[in-house]
């Protein structure tokens, strides 16, 4: 349009204080731009740094990103559903979760992406769990003398269909390894929570064992307080006991943990580019599967 017209047309915008209408949009557009994003738990600081590495690449091409906590049954029903709130999205981020066991043999009516969980049937950006808990088990052992007690503390998953089965699979990989060796283990189940790993080592060590020490927590939460419960009883890293978590979360490098680090900059951003390649028309789905490594720390 003419420069004249523009003018008219914007001074009658902020005479009327008009604002433009999304839903009106949609009707001719069919494009809201707005993306759901389907976790178990934004309490969680590992999906709440998902959630805000995708929404800042998102904003960037104008979409925003609407957050779904599936927490009960009364949710998981609602995702069943293709009227359901988060298909009337372009679509849908879904984190850690079985969705062979959500959607079984039906189609979502929109597209879906997978972070942190694998199905053949949808794009998906996922890392190896099985392989997470084979690099701990080779961690420790590399660091442990002769005389060494192993533990693994581990979070017990309910067999649902909220279950991902992440730590059944990164305890598969460890326990497979230390068997190998020769090694006992022993398993104790931990509340996923900040004081679960010091609960769990509560009930394990009263006092400073005399043999040396070497712990896996399957993730940083657990972790935190494994190390907290340590050196309360005055025991020393590397000296007295060796422990590796998982995931790198900026409270692991505040506990100076040695974790294995989940390398969640590179999920987002696939994640991001398979949404807008499918924009673009891409059809094949597509599957990334990346590697984690040892982030080595005081433990």
């Amino acid at each position: 349009m003419s420069e004249k017209t523009r003018e008219k047309v914007l001074s009658v915008i902020e005479e009327l204080a008009y604002t433009p209408n999304i839903h009106a949009r949609t009707l001719s557009s069919k494009n809201i731009e707005s993306l759901s994003f389907v976790v178990p738990d934004m309490g969680n600081e590992f999906y709440s740094i998902i959630y805000s590495l995708l929404e800042k690449r998102l904003s960037r091409s104008n979409y925003r990103l609407i957050v779904f906590p599936l927490i009960d049954q009364v949710a998981l029903q609602k995702i069943k559903q293709n009227t359901d709130m988060i298909y009337q999205t372009d679509g849908v981020f879904i984190c850690s979760f079985s969705i062979s066991k959500i959607f079984q043999n039906r189609t979502p009516p929109k597209k879906i992406i997978l972070i942190d969980s694998f199905d053949d049937r949808f794009d998906s950006v996922y890392v190896d769990n099985e392989k997470i808990g084979e690099t701990a088990a080779e961690y420790l052992l590399k660091n442990s003398p002769q005389k060494t007690n192993y533990y693994l503390i581990t979070f017990k998953e309910l067999d649902n269909e909220f279950t991902s089965f992440v730590f059944e699979k990164r305890d598969k990989g460890f326990l497979r390894v230390m068997k190998q060796h020769n090694k006992k283990v022993k398993v104790v189940y931990a509340d996923l929570m900040w004081d679960g790993g010091y609960k769990a080592m509560e009930s394990l060590i009263k006092r400073k064992p005399k043999n040396y020490v070497s712990i896996f927590s399957t993730c940083d939460m657990l972790g935190v307080g494994v190390k907290k419960y340590l050196e309360e009883k005055n025991m020393i890293p590397k000296k007295d006991y060796s422990l590796i978590s998982v995931d790198n979360l900026p409270i692991s490098r505040l506990f100076r943990l040695t974790t294995i680090r989940q390398p969640l900059s590179e999920m987002a951003e696939i994640a991001y580019r398979m949404f807008i390649s499918s924009l673009k028309g891409r059809e094949k789905i597509e599957h990334h599967k990346l590697t984690c490594k040892i982030v080595e720390r005081e433990t």
